[in-house]
């Protein structure tokens, strides 16, 4: 049986070696074909048991000596000893069909790991920005709290007058950065990893937003 005369080109090697019937496919291999009982000697390990190769049509294969098998591409790369392109090539040449392998270029491989250094870029500077906000908003905290015991020990030494009222205007300025840094450093430490990753790429108005919520950020004071 010749094959066909190239008429396509395919890039499935399980497409390609569908094409090939086992008969055609044995016999390119110098295999004896017995259609009648799809039996032969194993032209793997050179067996005299003319009974111990058996074969399909759908190119599935076992030796029953040797207990080697597998499908088309695997016999092809037994026998000849080649790589897997060069097996598919082999059967596309059978198959009357061109082969173009999947694999990339020497310039798209290149591509490839110029894309997989700068994902790997971007991961660490997203987690050094994560590990900087949460450093910024666990210091935040402690400063406000120190701020808050300074600015209590003023009002305890403080009489009535307009110093202590400026003491209290500055308790209720001070009240609104605790809050958002409590915000902040619990919505940090909740979030999951898309919700992080989103956070840190964000501008510093969206994380304000992301932080307080359905609260209006604008009556918050300007801190990140």
């Amino acid at each position: 049986m010749s094959p066909p005369q190239t008429s396509r080109i395919e890039s499935n090697a399980r497409d390609i070696s569908m094409r090939v019937p086992m008969t055609l496919l044995l016999s390119a291999l110098a295999v004896e074909v017995n259609e009648r009982k799809r039996r032969t000697a194993c032209p793997l390990h050179s067996g005299s048991n003319r009974s111990a190769f058996s074969w399909r049509e759908d190119g599935l294969w076992h030796c029953f000596s040797c207990g080697a098998g597998g499908d088309r591409i695997t016999l092809v790369r037994a026998i000849r000893n080649c790589t897997f392109p060069e097996a598919v090539q082999f059967l596309a040449e059978l198959a009357g069909v061109s082969y173009r392998s999947r694999r990339n270029t020497c310039g798209g491989f290149e591509e490839a790991r110029r894309r997989r250094e700068r994902a790997g870029e971007i991961a660490w500077q997203i987690r050094d920005e994560i590990v900087r906000l949460r450093s910024y908003y666990r210091d935040g905290i402690l400063r406000t709290e120190m701020l808050w015991g300074r600015i209590g020990e003023e009002l305890f030494l403080t009489g009535n007058g307009p110093q202590q009222d400026a003491i209290w205007n500055r308790m209720a300025g001070l009240a609104t950065v605790s809050t958002f840094f409590v915000a902040a450093y619990n919505y940090i430490y909740a979030a999951n990893s898309g919700e992080l990753i989103r956070f840190a790429l964000a501008s510093p108005e969206e994380r304000r937003s992301l932080i307080l919520g359905e609260l209006d950020a604008a009556n918050f004071l300007q801190v990140d």
